[in-house]
């Protein structure tokens, strides 16, 4: 994403997007205005918008526009808004905003603690062909919940526990598998290529894989290059699969 001024006041703002298809509110228009909101000066801007990333995959990647925007805008013109208000454009623009590389989010996503240091992992993501809704997504998990009439809420201690142990165990580059994610059985319950997208994370040693957000991207973390891009190969030759991108975190 580039952002500079723009000089054509009669004009406006303006935003090209090249790429991927955005459907329905683009979120770096709806940080702008808010911005706006806080803050008077902010000058008309011209905005050129890459997308890479498929829309409904669950990788906050259009969060991640709009907490670029909010960076930028805090550094060139001063923006001074709060975490609080920064959550209220979506549950993953206020750690983006932040400076933490992770961190536990409460609330809605503006409640941060820092986490420390991210397990120096390489990230293999696959994109399938098929989009994620997140308020579909929640609606079939409220929806299996009620239908299991089982479901136990786990409590603060509990989840802090089960995070620090899985965070200790990642990080010293042990295999802990799948990680937690309410909306995997969802979603895997629609698509048996979840399944299948397991057994080439755990076939090609991955430490640990999953769903994203409410889905619908898979991921893989390995310890070396040589198996990530195995592991990337692997799953760009499956027919379901629309893209795959390698993270670096490795040192």
């Amino acid at each position: 994403m580039t952002i500079q001024a723009n000089c054509d006041e009669i004009i406006g703002d303006s935003l090209i997007v090249e790429g991927m298809p955005i459907m329905g509110e683009n979120l770096v228009t709806k940080a702008l205005l808010s911005a706006r909101k806080y803050m008077a000066g902010i000058p008309p801007l011209k905005i050129r918008l890459e997308k890479f990333f498929p829309a409904g995959s669950g990788i906050g990647a259009g969060s991640g526009n709009a907490a670029a925007l909010l960076k930028w805008l805090k550094e060139n013109f001063a923006l001074k808004i709060t975490a609080e208000q920064i959550g209220k454009l979506g549950a993953d623009v206020a750690f983006l905003a932040s400076d933490s590389v992770i961190a536990e989010a409460r609330g809605v996503g503006e409640l941060l603690t820092p986490a420390g240091e991210a397990p120096k992992l390489g990230w293999i993501l696959a994109f399938p062909k098929w989009a994620s809704n997140t308020k579909e997504a929640y609606a079939k998990l409220d929806a299996m919940r009620d239908d299991s009439g089982c479901y136990h809420a786990p409590t603060d201690e509990e989840i802090a526990k089960e995070t620090a142990e899985y965070l200790e165990k990642l990080k010293n580059r042990l295999r802990v598998g799948r990680l937690p994610n309410d909306f995997f059985p969802v979603l895997a319950a629609e698509h048996r290529e979840y399944g299948i997208a397991e057994e080439i994370a755990s076939a090609t040693g991955a430490c640990g894989w999953g769903l994203c957000g409410s889905g619908s991207a898979f991921f893989g973390l390995y310890d070396s290059h040589e198996a990530a891009r195995n592991a990337e190969k692997i799953y760009g030759n499956e027919n379901w699969i629309l893209k795959t991108f390698y993270l670096e975190g490795l040192s």
